[in-house]
């Protein structure tokens, strides 16, 4: 039987072996391609680092599924435990030379998240966390914000589709936000802002018809951990399977009334 700690030991060695992936990557010139839409986007570099992780994890764990923004790699379609991978996260950000991007690496069981691993390779930040044994940044320990209110908090949130009810949708989210909180911010890569939640950078993170998985499921782990708050953003556990993951992540002290005035935001003019 896999235990948490060789599982915790996969992870970090697969987010650095995509990491080191992604340094590469930006010495030499970026070929974009759409995937489905204008503000979908994938590169070389997103494809030859899932095949890096993929390569780590199946080596380690060849029993394990895993579910990938880029594919599984030819792993197993189920097992004990699912990764959810994103090679790199904050694509948009990366192909234009915006250092703000990580590669993300969870795994869950049966019993929900276990381990996960999320890697910023430009400051070679990485944060972990383990099931009951506390979110880190390197060693030393994270924890949410003590913000108590929301016209004192950093929130940052995002968009990436092109279907024009949800991007109205998204504006009247950013009217609500700024109108409240001391700060909006969209900064182009949810697992890293996530893990800024853990960390107690900023309050809150949320977005909605963008996110999957492979983008939430290691900074739901890190958040938990760090004494915050994670949930779907309808209310509800979050998605962790295949589809949409909408989310709505806090230190927890403004969730109530962060998700009072999403809600109420977005049903003034209906859900996009």
């Amino acid at each position: 039987m896999t235990s948490s700690r060789q599982l915790l030991d996969g992870a970090v060695a697969a987010a650095q072996a995509g990491g080191a992936i992604l340094v590469e990557g930006l010495r030499r010139p970026l070929a974009v391609q759409l995937k489905s839409e204008r503000a979908s986007i994938v590169t070389a570099v997103d494809l030859a680092a899932q095949q890096e992780i993929t390569q780590v994890l199946t080596g380690r764990f060849p029993d394990h599924a895993i579910l990938g923004e880029e594919g599984n790699g030819g792993a197993a379609g189920n097992g004990p435990v699912t990764w959810l991978v994103d090679p790199l996260d904050g694509t948009s950000n990366y192909v234009h030379g915006v250092p703000f991007a990580c590669t993300s690496v969870a795994a869950r069981d049966a019993d929900g998240l276990v381990v996960c691993a999320i890697y910023e390779p430009f400051r070679q930040e990485l944060f972990t966390a383990l099931r009951g044994g506390g979110a880190w940044l390197g060693e030393d320990r994270l924890t949410v914000s003590a913000t108590d209110s929301l016209n004192r908090s950093l929130v940052t949130t995002g968009s990436q589709t092109d279907d024009g009810a949800a991007i109205a949708a998204f504006g009247r989210r950013v009217v609500a936000l700024s109108s409240h909180c001391r700060a909006v911010r969209c900064l182009g890569s949810p697992a890293l802002c996530l893990a800024y939640v853990a960390a107690g950078r900023i309050d809150a993170f949320l977005e909605r018809d963008s996110t999957y998985a492979w983008d939430v499921g290691a900074g739901a782990l890190l958040i938990t951990e760090a004494g915050g708050h994670i949930e779907d953003l309808d209310g509800g556990p979050l998605n962790l399977g295949p589809g949409l993951a909408n989310v709505l992540a806090s230190n927890g002290r403004i969730h109530a009334a962060l998700a009072e005035l999403v809600r109420t935001a977005e049903a003034a003019g209906g859900v996009g």
